[in-house]
C-alpha cells in the first residue's frame, strides 16, 4: 500500500518494542540507521560507488571487531584509501538521537551529498515518529549500523 515515509518503519519498531517489553528481557536498545545515509557518507568520504556495498559489509563488522581491524580490512582487502577510511571512521563512531541528526545535517561534507541529506532527513522523521509513538527512549541512531537498517 501507500504510506507516508517512515510510518511503516516506526510501526515495526513499535511492535518489536511491545514484544520485547512483554517478554520482560530487561533493558535494551534498538539501533537504527539509513541506507541512503551510508551511501552518502561513503560518497562524501571519497569511496568509489562500485565499492559502497563491500565497504558497507566491512563497516558491519564494527559490532564484533575494533575500528583498527575494520580500517585495516577496508584498506588492505577492499581497496579503500587510508584517507577515506579515516573519514569513515570519524562518522561510524557516532551515535545519538535527533541532536546528532541536526549536527550531521550541518556537516560540511555530508551536507553536499544528496544521498546523505535524504538519509538524514529520513532518520529525523523516523525519530520524530518514535517520539510520537512513545518509544524514542529505546531507539539509538547509530552510524555504524550497516545491516538490518
Amino acid at each position: 500500500g501507500q504510506y507516508d515515509p517512515m510510518v511503516p518503519d516506526v510501526e515495526c519498531l513499535k511492535v518489536v518494542i511491545e514484544i520485547l517489553d512483554t517478554l520482560g528481557i530487561g533493558k535494551y536498545t534498538l539501533k537504527v540507521n539509513h541506507r541512503r545515509l551510508l551511501d552518502g557518507m561513503f560518497e562524501a568520504c571519497g569511496v568509489p560507488s562500485d565499492k559502497f556495498r563491500t565497504t558497507c559489509s566491512t563497516v558491519d563488522k564494527l559490532d564484533k571487531s575494533p575500528w583498527e581491524e575494520v580500517r585495516t580490512e577496508m584498506i588492505n582487502e577492499k581497496g579503500i584509501s587510508p584517507d577515506a577510511a579515516d573519514q569513515i571512521g570519524e562518522y561510524v563512531r557516532l551515535n545519538g538521537s535527533s541532536e546528532l541528526v541536526d549536527k550531521l545535517l550541518k556537516d560540511v561534507k555530508l551536507s553536499k551529498t544528496k544521498a546523505a541529506i535524504e538519509g538524514l532527513e529520513g532518520i529525523k522523521l523516523l525519530l520524530e515518529y518514535c517520539e510520537l509513538f512513545g518509544i524514542k527512549d529505546k531507539i539509538l541512531f547509530d552510524l555504524s549500523l550497516a545491516r538490518g537498517l
